[in-house]
């Protein structure tokens, strides 16, 4: 499964991505805004950032398992369960707590790392049906900044309203990006990340 999701992620990334480049995008990335397009299933999301730092600190950032619940909203721990032996991949067990009306989940993720540009992560177990995504990253317009997108399907698996997976998204997801955004734009260097 994680060899076809894998093969799979790149291409649906290069479909998706095309939004970025829209001016209006441009134009709210260049203003410091957290973009999100929500499909109308419900189920697939994306995201976009443009953080004033180096795509080697936001990837120091997005990799630090350990200290990543100390700032993302929603994450309550995150453990390194397993990893290659070359550091190409972890299985990444994680707590979520996303709102009141929601019960805590659990998952275990594959991530797949192919520095500096992308981290593709797949479920392997957990609460929700089915979740998957990715983590990409890129030089942003004018070339002082990397443009941090996030792109992400899920299958809860149970029934929830739309408008209030939509509300969820539109609000933690912002949320979780600027965060990445305060903390790479910040600091120098950060113990822990892959």
């Amino acid at each position: 499964m994680n060899t076809l999701v894998s093969a799979l992620l790149p291409v649906c990334a290069a479909a998706q991505s095309a939004w970025l480049k829209e001016p209006a995008v441009q134009t709210r990335l260049t203003a410091g805004e957290t973009v999100v397009r929500i499909d109308p299933d419900g189920k697939h999301v994306t995201a976009a950032v443009s953080i004033h730092a180096t795509p080697e600190m936001v990837w120091t950032v997005i990799t630090d398992c350990e200290g990543a619940s100390r700032y993302m909203p929603g994450l309550k721990s995150c453990r390194r369960l397993e990893t290659a032996p070359d550091g190409s991949w972890e299985n990444i067990g994680r707590e979520f707590k996303y709102s009141w009306v929601m019960p805590t989940v659990h998952d275990v993720v594959r991530t797949e790392y192919h520095k500096p540009e992308r981290i593709n992560f797949a479920q392997l177990s957990g609460d929700f049906k089915d979740q998957k995504g990715a983590w990409v990253l890129s030089g942003g317009r004018d070339g002082a900044a990397t443009i941090l997108e996030y792109q992400y399907y899920v299958d809860l698996g149970f029934w929830l309203p739309r408008s209030l997976i939509q509300q969820s998204l539109r609000s933690e997801l912002p949320a979780a990006m600027d965060a990445v955004r305060t903390r790479a734009e910040a600091a120098p260097a950060m113990p822990g990340a892959r």
